[in-house]
């Protein structure tokens, strides 16, 4: 598929439907409550979220992924990053990636952390793409099925 250019911006309220949808139509990934999502919507001070848009046949703009990170201190942890199966290996999730980048470090992070199953080939493959490295495991951290997880992070600037 070709390189799609997508608009990255501040997820609303009004995106949790589309952003569950796009999160339960993953099996691999953590599935969150609609509570939850609506807690770290709120939470402006420690979390953000972007979602890509791209603009849809009808002219209107159309959620395709999304990206969960939360900022503390000096580190961010980025919770989820998805995009919708007909739009994987576009470069939204490339896109939206790069967003939390230097977004983490506009906000001071110098390291940003993430979790992923250990079987999740495709994923890690994307992180070590951004140089992120493999920085130690959790074992049973994964629920539905039990997975091992790595901690991969990455060391970042402004």
């Amino acid at each position: 598929m070709k390189a799609l250019e997508a608009r990255i911006r501040k997820a609303r309220k009004s995106d949790i439907d589309r952003i569950i949808d796009i999160e339960r139509s993953w099996h691999h990934l953590s599935h969150w409550s609609i509570d939850s999502y609506y807690r770290l919507l709120n939470d402006d001070s420690f979390t953000s979220s972007f979602v890509a848009e791209i603009e849809a046949d009808s002219g209107r703009p159309n959620i395709v992924g999304f990206v969960i990170f939360h900022v503390a201190a000096d580190v961010s942890e980025i919770y989820n990053i998805a995009v919708e199966n007909g739009y994987a290996r576009s470069g939204v999730g490339q896109q939206l990636m790069a967003a939390a980048i230097h977004e983490s470090g506009r906000r001071k992070a110098t390291k940003v952390v993430l979790e992923v199953r250990k079987s999740n080939s495709p994923a890690i493959s994307f992180y070590l793409k951004f140089n992120f490295r493999i920085a130690g495991e959790r074992k049973n951290y994964y629920s539905n099925p039990i997975e091992d997880a790595y901690v991969m992070e990455l060391e970042v600037s402004d």
